[in-house]
């Protein structure tokens, strides 16, 4: 399980590869407030991993990629700050005060990853609006290290079973809205 859970982590470093290019490249428009929140709170949760000692590759390739795209998104994201990623953002500041105010390393990593997941609402928007403002290929590696990480879920507990189900879960939507959701001729990237 160790050896696909590091799978599922160089994947997930592996899947910032043509995000990021794309990035560069302006063909996807990464939406600021969910890339802020999902890089704070993975960090949050990695803390909490770590104090359970529950830490996993998954999580690690989150960290590292996540706070790249934050610095790519402030300067190439979409811009301005919606009421939608107002409203995200307090919630993911409402989840840091609440682990802090329990100092429960399990609390802290449902409350982050509770959070993670509403931060995910302004990329769902997003690539429902206009899927070609993501990129498909590296949604579909970070799936399939989803796919790794919830196969390698040492025990289902809390404190190993809950960020590998949670990404699983947005990488899950994502699939949906890039591939299955019908979309209009004008909204598709050629």
């Amino acid at each position: 399980m160790k050896a696909l859970s590091a799978v599922a982590g160089l994947l997930f470093i592996a899947a910032f590869v043509p995000y990021i290019r794309a990035i560069l490249l302006g063909e996807t428009k990464p939406a600021k407030s969910s890339w802020l929140i999902w890089a704070s709170l993975d960090t949050i949760t990695l803390a909490g991993m770590y104090a359970k000692d529950t830490v996993n590759g998954q999580i690690l390739g989150a960290v590292i990629g996540a706070w790249v795209v934050v610095a790519l998104a402030l300067k190439y994201g979409t811009p301005g700050w919606t009421k939608l990623d107002k409203f995200c953002l307090a919630g993911a500041v409402l989840g840091i005060v609440l682990w802090q105010a329990f100092s429960n390393p399990v609390l802290g990593i449902m409350t982050s990853l509770s959070v993670v997941f509403l931060g995910s609402i302004p990329t769902f928007m997003s690539a429902w609006t206009d899927p070609s403002r993501e990129d498909k290929l590296a949604w579909t590696i970070f799936w399939v290290s989803c796919v790794c990480a919830v196969i390698a879920i040492p025990q289902w507990t809390l404190a190993d079973a809950a960020q590998p189900v949670t990404f699983f879960a947005i990488e899950t939507i994502m699939m949906y809205i890039l591939y299955v959701r019908p979309h209009s001729p004008t909204t598709t990237k050629q």
